[in-house]
């Protein structure tokens, strides 16, 4: 056994015997794996043990023992292999410490939304019952003015629902995440284009579609993030000018990974809002130009990243915007 390791003098070790220095919960297995081997029911063990430093703190070990016996079979003595495994351990540990923090804050989520859904959504939906009645039973009695307000109460209530909404969508992203499945992203966006007709006939967008490989991926989410991420491209249109959207596919050998464009014609924006777009609640544009929680980019990133992705933007005023983002080919 190494001195240097548990900071004993040779001849401090030289006077103690293994169990003086194992922590009591090891010693009984390395006991009667000691015992197994003299007994010739085994011709070596390795086993996961602490050991006292000198200095009084434990050392992690991986042992492997072994005996070397005469020609009569008899024992004549242990051959013992050390590892210090004490930094592994330690790691490991925090990880462990990391994992229990990761699950109690999932479940603050799943209680964050939980209360979001019950007492920030039925009021909503209450408002929306009040909306109704009024502009069913006194439409009539009221003015212009009136009429007016009503209407602005319907997009205060829309506005206020969408990103409630998206901020569930956020809090649950990995809280209510989907196993992988083998996911055609043709078929995704066919689907999402579908959701998007009203968009698309009056915007008269067009969008070029390319073809797009089969992932392995979370269903829900990859419809979300082309969802979102077509719909900004067809949202952020210049005045007059129909859009345009290309979506296609290329492949990145060296890093085994496909990536995803979508070009638009767009309005663009300044290359130094390239990052600051994916943050939340950052907006570049007024709401009263373009609707918009700015959280929509902030889920395209999460669940890009939750698929060991990355996700960029780029873009020229005026010359429309590139959004890119990357998944691996194969779930490691």
């Amino acid at each position: 056994m190494s001195s240097e390791l548990l900071g004993y003098q040779e001849s401090e070790l030289l006077a103690t015997t293994f169990q003086d220095i194992t922590h009591p919960d090891d010693l009984d297995a390395d006991i009667r794996y000691t015992h197994q081997m003299l007994a010739g029911e085994i011709q070596t063990y390795a086993m996961e043990k602490r050991y006292f430093h000198q200095q009084g703190h434990l050392i992690w070990v991986l042992l492997t023992v072994s005996l070397v016996r005469d020609t009569q079979e008899k024992p004549l003595y242990f051959v013992g292999q050390i590892q210090d495994i004490t930094q592994i351990k330690l790691t490991h540990n925090q990880m462990k410490t990391l994992v229990t923090e990761l699950e109690r804050s999932n479940r603050e989520l799943e209680d964050f939304a939980s209360v979001v859904s019950h007492d920030l959504l039925s009021p909503l939906h209450k408002m929306q019952m009040l909306n109704d009645l009024l502009t069913e039973e006194y439409s009539q009695v009221l003015d212009e003015q009136g009429q007016e307000y009503l209407e602005r109460m319907r997009q205060v209530k829309n506005r206020m629902q969408t990103f409630i909404n998206e901020l569930l969508m956020l809090s649950r992203l990995t809280t209510q995440a989907q196993p992988w499945v083998s996911v055609n992203l043709n078929t995704v966006v066919q689907e999402v284009l579908s959701d998007l007709d009203v968009q698309l006939q009056e915007t008269h967008g067009i969008v070029d579609v390319e073809e797009l490989p089969t992932v392995e991926a979370d269903p829900l989410q990859m419809h979300q993030l082309m969802q979102n991420l077509l719909s900004n491209a067809l949202k952020f249109h210049k005045p007059e000018t129909a859009p345009i959207v290309k979506v296609y596919s290329q492949e990145n050998e060296l890093r085994d990974q496909y990536q995803i464009v979508i070009n638009d014609n767009g309005i663009g924006f300044k290359p130094e809002y390239n990052e600051q777009i994916f943050e939340a609640f950052q907006r570049l544009h007024s709401r009263r130009h373009y609707e918009g929680t700015g959280l929509g980019l902030t889920i395209c990133r999460k669940i890009v990243q939750r698929h060991g992705g990355e996700i960029t933007a780029s873009s020229v005023p005026g010359e429309g915007a590139t959004f890119m983002f990357t998944i691996p080919k194969k779930r490691s």
